[in-house]
């Protein structure tokens, strides 16, 4: 009998000094990928991958999540880096998928290895898998990957279609002058398949890199023809919150099959409905996406603390969440790259 089986009880809550319920825990179970894309990896004399010692265990992240989920947490998504590079990560899916309280369960992955993992992924427990893809031209997905192949991620995609590992999302970074042009494209090829595509807006991922330069408001996008063409935006003024921002529509495509997703964490901040938490390979656990703020769950966890002490070091990492979130607009990037972070 799993843990789920024996789950009678309500789940507690968690909530931060300003009300919000935090029940969501992204865990990067990586800070190695397979691919070098420009607006996430730094450059090699910037970014030394962490020692095998640096990063938690599958017990030890498992023995976080767990405490986790009997605070409140019910949904919980592997990252990376690229989450399949890390040997045996369908043992840590297994384990979390039988822990009480866990309701969602979903990775995040570049695809590249997802031909060879899906199903195992599917058998050990995962619910449903997002999947990195920028562009759908090989020569441009090579230099926006640092080299990567376009062809296994296709096939990983299909697999992941095959297997049932649903419902599947594409999340395409929207690039001004490198992929704007082919939106239109992912939308027929999301619906196609009969699966989502979302478009995010260009972030400060890493230090270094003119974000500005390549950034495109969603809002900009939704008024071009080709978007109207295939995506239902009547559904748009729907969406508006009390605070006449957007955090992200998610439409029916015109065709009937597939939706497209439009994400805007820069032009429409959405801080004030934020439930995540995020835990990094090296043991960081961080409740702001660009807050450099966080507690070290590692040395507590090898120096042998009780539940009740990882437990207060959660709820320290739960007060230091701030009520909006400031990306550092002045000086490009910020401390710790999204790879370092996770996604």
């Amino acid at each position: 009998m799993s843990e789920k089986d024996n789950d009678n009880k309500a789940s507690p809550v968690i909530t931060d000094r300003f009300g919000r319920t935090l029940n969501y825990l992204r865990v990067s179970v990586t800070d190695r990928c397979n691919h070098r894309c420009t607006y996430c990896a730094p450059s090699e004399d910037k970014f030394a991958q962490k020692k095998r010692a640096e990063i938690l265990s599958f017990q030890e992240i498992a023995r976080v999540v767990r405490l986790m989920a009997d605070l409140g947490v019910t949904k919980v998504r592997l990252t990376g880096g690229e989450p399949l590079v890390r040997k045996d990560i369908e043992k840590l899916v297994g384990w979390i998928a039988e822990m009480r309280g866990i309701e969602d369960l979903a990775m995040t992955t570049n695809a590249t290895l997802l031909r060879k993992y899906a199903g195992l992924l599917k058998e050990n427990g995962l619910g449903r898998i997002n999947i990195s893809i920028d562009t759908l031209d090989p020569e441009r997905f090579r230099m926006v990957t640092g080299g990567g192949e376009l062809k296994p991620v296709l096939e990983g995609i299909d697999e992941a279609i095959k297997v049932g590992l649903a419902p599947i999302k594409l999340n395409t970074v929207i690039m001004k002058g490198v992929n704007d042009h082919e939106l239109a494209s992912m939308i027929d090829f999301a619906g196609e398949r009969g699966i989502t595509v979302r478009f995010i807006e260009f972030m400060p991922m890493r230090e270094g890199v003119d974000w500005k330069k390549f950034y495109l408001p969603v809002e900009d996008v939704l008024k071009r023809d080709d978007i109207r063409e295939r995506v239902d935006t009547s559904a748009v003024a729907e969406k508006i919150d009390a605070k006449n921002k957007v955090a992200a529509y998610s439409l029916p495509l015109l065709n009937g099959k597939g939706k497209a997703g439009f994400i805007s964490p820069m032009s429409n901040r959405f801080c004030d409905a934020c439930n995540r938490l995020r835990l990094t390979s090296d043991g960081r656990l961080r409740s702001c996406l660009p807050a450099d703020m966080d507690v070290d769950m590692r040395a507590a966890l090898r120096d042998n603390a009780s539940d009740e002490n990882l437990i207060a070091l959660i709820k320290k990492a739960v007060l230091l969440k701030p009520e909006e979130g400031e990306y550092n607009y002045e000086e490009d990037g910020r401390q710790r790259s999204m790879i370092d972070i996770g996604g």
